[in-house]
């Protein structure tokens, strides 16, 4: 793919490859960023994936706060949203994502995307308001627009000053191997259920794309 591009004209420093955060896709991404190819790690639902991420070189990650949040409503049954984003799992995680990378100093920059609305209907950007100062976000357009218009104060709730403040302690005295990422992957009862969900819908997809692409091949 990165000779292809390089073919024509564009330069392997404008590729992001997107890659599972598997144990598997991890450590391809840090043999891919070591060639100077630079990675976007997404299915993140966990910590320990963002942390084994970040201690092999990755460029990016991709953390879904909506969807954690949807996994945890689902278990715990319910119906209505939680009081404030303070208390959505899945700002909870991407906070504490943000401060670990900080404090440990990290360059992997945490983009998270998926949104939902923590409090329930007619709170949309509760999630994105609870992770202001995030190094970057996925935005669609919708919520873009509701942004704009919404005329409320954006405080900042994530900066490096106060990260370096944090309670967080370094995971795997620094590099996490393989036994300890798949038990503590394992434990996290949220991270192995979405991240085998995501995989499934990522390997559907992939079946749809090579079905279109052999039709084509053999209609020509």
């Amino acid at each position: 793919i990165i000779s292809m591009y390089e073919e024509m004209g564009v330069s392997k420093d404008r590729v992001l490859i997107k890659l599972p955060a598997t144990w598997e896709g991890i450590l391809a991404a840090e043999v891919l960023e070591k060639e100077g190819i630079q990675c976007n790690l997404t299915l993140i639902f966990s910590f320990v994936q963002a942390v084994a991420c970040a201690q092999r070189g990755a460029h990016l990650i991709s953390p879904f706060p909506g969807r954690v949040l949807d996994w945890y409503k689902v278990k715990e049954g319910r119906a209505a949203g939680v009081e404030s984003p303070d208390d959505d799992e899945g700002v909870i995680l991407c906070r504490k994502i943000y401060n670990y990378y900080k404090k440990f100093g990290h360059d992997t920059i945490c983009m998270p995307a998926s949104w939902r609305p923590s409090r329930g209907a007619g709170f949309d950007l509760d999630e994105i308001q609870g992770l202001a100062g995030s190094d970057r976000m996925t935005i669609p357009a919708p919520l873009l627009e509701k942004l704009e218009e919404n005329m409320d104060a954006l405080p900042r709730v994530l900066d490096p000053e106060s990260a370096m403040n944090c309670d967080e302690e370094v995971v795997g005295d620094g590099m996490l191997d393989e036994k300890e990422f798949r038990y503590l992957l394992n434990m996290d009862g949220c991270g192995t259920d979405k991240l085998a969900e995501g995989l499934r819908a990522f390997i559907a997809e992939t079946d749809k794309l090579e079905e279109v692409i052999v039709n084509k091949v053999r209609s020509s």
